[in-house]
């Protein structure tokens, strides 16, 4: 029964490490500034074709769209299909003032949540520009606003809140520039980590039924396909082998990744390999959205362990523990 009993304890006590450690919120700020502004940059192309992508006579009418989303996504819901087309440029407007305000981390725990409805909501009313980037913003900015810690660091409500601060106390008094280690940033953190690793986990396993995936000409494949062609084809061919070489390569990567990324002197080497993948994949196949949003969220695995201050007995020598403390003392004499 010990032994059950000791296991119960250690995975508690793993488990409120994991999850309830505070940690440093300084990577949730840069994930918010980058999402943030892609939704911003998402939100600035429809502008030209506003009624094509989000009007009732574009090229899904909202009766069409429903039918669709039933079949597809029961339950889904997108405040655009009960927007009028008198209200689309007002509502257009006023939703890039809302992503450029949570992009500078104001109010953000307000502004979070409204961001992720719009995200969300747009990617749902216009499927005919869905693809991976769409749902993988939504996601991260989900979880920036479940835990509203995104704007605990490079925000404006985290210098405006220091500046108070400093107007209560006198000056002087408050050195620590830097935002103190949270809880709900480290959750935050946490589940963006989780999520990655899922997502390339699967991703990686999915490939294993492609044989292109196997015998390494996966990779050619896309190249050959005219909407992903960004560069001339003809050296790649030249040189099969690189292709095969970066065909497995990506594949290693993304089985890995789930469990490499997790021990502490790898993840350096297999942080910067997804970060090449990503450039490799925005250069090559034009998909530079994507590639942003997944090396963000990449970010969150860039933290510090928590520092724990030594106390001064456990420090000194004269009251380090198995010393007796007198004779320390006639050792200092």
């Amino acid at each position: 029964m010990s032994y059950f009993a000791n296991l119960v304890c250690d995975s508690t006590q793993a488990w409120r490490k994991f999850f309830f450690t505070p940690a440093d919120p300084r990577p949730l700020g840069l994930i918010r500034i980058i999402v943030g502004s892609l939704v911003v940059w998402d939100l600035a192309t429809l502008g030209p074709d506003l009624k094509d992508y989000l009007g009732s006579n574009g090229w899904i009418g909202p009766e069409a769209l429903r039918q669709f989303l039933a079949q597809t996504s029961p339950g889904a819901w997108s405040f655009w299909l009960v927007v009028p087309d008198r209200w689309l440029m007002p509502v257009w407007v006023g939703c890039l003032i809302v992503a450029t305000i949570f992009t500078l981390g104001l109010a953000t725990r307000t502004s979070a949540i409204l961001v992720w409805v719009i995200a969300l909501s747009t990617a749902r009313r216009a499927p005919v520009t869905l693809f991976g980037f769409d749902q993988m913003n939504a996601t991260w900015i989900l979880y920036l606003a479940v835990t509203g810690a995104s704007g605990q660091a490079l925000s404006l409500d985290r210098f405006l809140a220091t500046r108070r601060v400093r107007r209560q106390h006198a000056a002087g008094t408050n050195n620590n520039s830097l935002p103190r280690p949270t809880v709900s940033a480290n959750i935050g953190l946490r589940l963006i980590q989780l999520h990655l690793a899922i997502v390339y986990g699967s991703s990686g396993l999915s490939k294993l039924m492609g044989v292109e995936w196997w015998n390494g000409t996966a990779l050619e494949m896309i190249l050959l396909t005219p909407e992903f062609r960004r560069l001339d084809p003809a050296w790649f061919f030249a040189h099969r082998w690189l292709l095969q070489l970066a065909t497995h390569a990506a594949l290693a990567l993304e089985i890995s990744y789930p469990v490499l990324i997790w021990v502490r002197p790898l993840r350096p080497l297999l942080l910067a390999a997804v970060f090449v993948m990503h450039v490799s994949i925005a250069l090559m196949l034009g998909l530079t959205e994507f590639s942003l949003v997944m090396m963000a969220a990449n970010l969150a695995f860039v933290t510090r362990r928590p520092h724990v201050p030594q106390t001064k007995a456990a420090s000194s020598p004269v009251l380090s523990p198995g010393r007796p403390r007198g004779k320390s003392s006639a050792l200092r004499r």
